[in-house]
């Protein structure tokens, strides 16, 4: 598979690349080491600076088609088996980092998400704090969970086992490490709270908004 802006290494056996026709590729690579590996890639706006490092057996990244420039997504994940990253439909971002590193983990963004820039997810701490007691590692990787419609400010951090609900706001700079339940909320701070609830986001600007709805 040849496609302009896109450089792909295939060094394993059975990985399978699906990319729907008509996507538009900047500086992005897929890089896949180990086997049976499964890639979607729906078709974007444009894809910029998109890369996948796969290491081991298994894995499974699938990005929905959308509307919107996909820049700066970076999929690490280089031990461990099975993981698995699903993107929902219209995501746009301007910089994201997910990293992988134990096994059997799973990473979901649901529909119409906008993400900002420097935004980083890890589902696994990549190296063991173990209790002195019983000899057995405590920090277990868990799956990270975002919903539809969530909107991230700059450099936020999702932690393993954080949770977002539907419709809801991450201010810039929070770090998440819980799950969190209701929809409609924005979520900010260190380590982040609800700081406010019953609200919806839009993506005009407030001026422009309020001019329209008043």
């Amino acid at each position: 598979m040849k496609i302009e802006g896109l450089n792909i290494e295939d060094n394993g056996n059975n990985n399978i690349i699906k990319i729907d026709d008509g996507s538009l590729f900047r500086g992005c690579k897929i890089v896949l080491n180990g086997n049976d590996h499964f890639i979607e890639l729906g078709k974007a706006l444009l894809y910029k600076g998109l890369v996948l490092n796969l290491k081991g057996n298994n894995k499974r990244i699938c990005i929905g088609e959308s509307n919107k420039n996909i820049k700066g997504v970076k999929i690490v994940s280089i031990r461990g088996d099975n993981q698995v990253v699903t993107i929902g439909r219209n995501f746009s971002c301007g910089g994201l980092e997910i990293q992988m590193n134990d096994g059997d983990e799973c990473c979901t963004i649901g529909d119409n998400g906008l993400f900002s820039w420097g935004i980083k997810i890890r589902t696994s701490d990549g190296h063991s704090v173990v209790d002195l007691d019983s000899n057995i590692a405590i920090n277990l990787p868990k799956d990270v969970k975002i919903g539809n419609r969530v909107w991230v400010g700059e450099d936020v951090r999702f932690l393993k086992g954080a949770s977002v609900p539907d419709d809801c706001v991450i201010g810039s700079n929070a770090i998440l490490t819980k799950s969190f339940t209701k929809p409609n909320c924005v979520i900010a701070g260190f380590p982040a709270t609800v700081v406010k609830s019953n609200i919806r986001w839009d993506r005009k600007m407030p001026s422009e908004y309020n001019k329209k709805n008043s």
